[in-house]
């Protein structure tokens, strides 16, 4: 059940970016899917982390826009989402989903999706919300499950291991939830 003091709202001030910033952008997971293949296919296999993992990200944060959406308690931003519009393609990509690790859990990021679901609605070509996230961000897979979405894809070149921040194993898993 979703928070009620929770505002989802389109970032609207230079303040919101310093906001988004401090967010907590680490996690930590006992469990991974480790990506097994065949000749033409793959599939995920859950397995433990022993040790657990854990992950900060350094991506940069976003841009101001009418597509970036922060949620806020109490006016401190919690949580952040973007979308993104290619003209060549009919969905709408999620960027930027982080939710502040003291607040996961309470359905912030829940209604991140919910109100970046009816943005994207709103773009009469696009037929559903796409995202990318990690097989060792076990949290994040099982959120987006929970929420509809269903593996698409997987790219096991995305992330280079000399870039600091990837971890060993890292797999981008891409993952679909239709709007109609």
């Amino acid at each position: 059940m979703a928070r009620s003091d929770v505002v989802v709202r389109v970032a609207s001030a230079p303040g919101d970016l310093a906001g988004i910033e401090k967010i907590d952008r680490s996690y930590a997971t006992g469990r991974i899917y480790r990506v097994r293949r065949s000749e033409l296919g793959f599939w995920l296999e859950e397995e433990r982390a022993d040790p657990p993992l854990r992950k900060r990200y350094l991506q940069p944060g976003p841009e101001l826009s009418d597509r970036l959406l922060v949620a806020a308690i109490g006016g401190e931003i919690v949580g952040c989402a973007e979308l993104r519009f290619d003209s060549w393609s009919p969905r709408a990509e999620i960027e930027h989903l982080t939710v502040s690790g003291d607040v996961r859990r309470q359905g912030v990021g829940r209604l991140l999706i919910r109100a970046l679901d009816e943005r994207a609605r709103r773009e009469p070509s696009t037929r559903c919300l796409w995202l990318e996230t990690q097989n060792i961000n076990y949290p994040a897979v099982q959120f987006y499950r929970r929420l509809g979405f269903r593996l698409c894809g997987l790219d096991e070149t995305l992330y280079r291991p000399d870039i600091p921040g990837t971890l060993p194993g890292e797999v981008a898993l891409y993952f679909a939830r239709d709007l109609a």
